[in-house]
């Protein structure tokens, strides 16, 4: 599917952004959604940790976007993502994602590579696999039409209940998403055009802490064992608040 780049609004109002960032917040971190989820997702984290702004990115085809079409491969995303986000990469900032949305992050930074905007200061690659480990995970092994209990899980894993209603609402949204982790080619290893700070979750039967060591193939690279399961980001714990502004705070110095 062929998207056109949206016009820029300079607000973050019905854009990509799930609220206007605050024009004095010394640092920002860009949170990527989960498969198939919005910015909601990100419900319980705090607006602001330390001297960092949490920045909620909303694609469409969800949440308050739910009646445009989803976008179906990550350089489409990443090319009107990118155009968005340019005025608000003017301080140090990071990217934030989980799982499968890692490689819509990771295509993001390198498209801010390749269009000559400020790099991250730090990129969380949080319970997935290197990009040159791909194709990887269950969900590539499940039919389009069963992907509705992919949703189901999702939501319940937010403490949502899964109604009939709700999951046919974001059914597009999730075999969009699939359809683009299908289409990624992965990318062999090489150095990013920033650090990585893999997050890995002791507990996670999805991604075992073992299977992130991949990262460290592609350029500077701390890894972190983190206490918990596959779903213990959507808590903010602590730990991860923590160990996300000590990289920020680094990155920030030097930049």
């Amino acid at each position: 599917m062929t998207h056109h780049t949206r016009d820029h609004d300079p607000t973050g109002r019905n854009g990509w952004l799930l609220h206007p960032p605050d024009p004095d917040a010394p640092t920002r971190l860009f949170c990527f959604p989960y498969l198939g989820a919005g910015a909601s997702l990100y419900h319980r984290w705090p607006r602001r940790f330390g001297s960092t702004e949490v920045c909620l990115i909303q694609p469409p085809g969800r949440d308050n976007r739910l009646v445009e079409p989803p976008y179906r491969d990550y350089p489409a995303l990443a090319a009107d993502l990118v155009t968005y986000l340019r005025p608000y990469l003017d301080r140090p900032y990071g990217l934030f994602a989980h799982c499968n949305s890692v490689f819509a992050a990771f295509v993001t930074v390198r498209r801010l590579a390749g269009v000559g905007a400020p790099p991250p200061v730090r990129f969380f690659a949080s319970s997935m696999v290197a990009p040159h480990q791909v194709p990887f995970g269950s969900v590539l092994d499940i039919p389009v039409d069963r992907l509705d209990r992919v949703v189901a899980q999702v939501m319940r894993a937010r403490g949502v209940e899964p109604t009939p209603e709700l999951v046919e609402l974001s059914l597009d949204a999730m075999v969009a998403d699939v359809q683009a982790y299908r289409d990624f080619p992965g990318a062999p290893p090489g150095p990013m055009p920033c650090p990585v700070t893999v997050l890995a979750w002791q507990d996670d039967k999805e991604v075992p802490p073992g299977l992130t060591t991949g990262w460290t193939e592609h350029g500077e690279c701390r890894r972190v064992i983190l206490d918990g399961d596959h779903w213990s980001f959507l808590r903010a714990p602590p730990q991860l608040l923590a160990e996300i502004g000590v990289d920020l705070a680094a990155g920030s110095r030097r930049s």
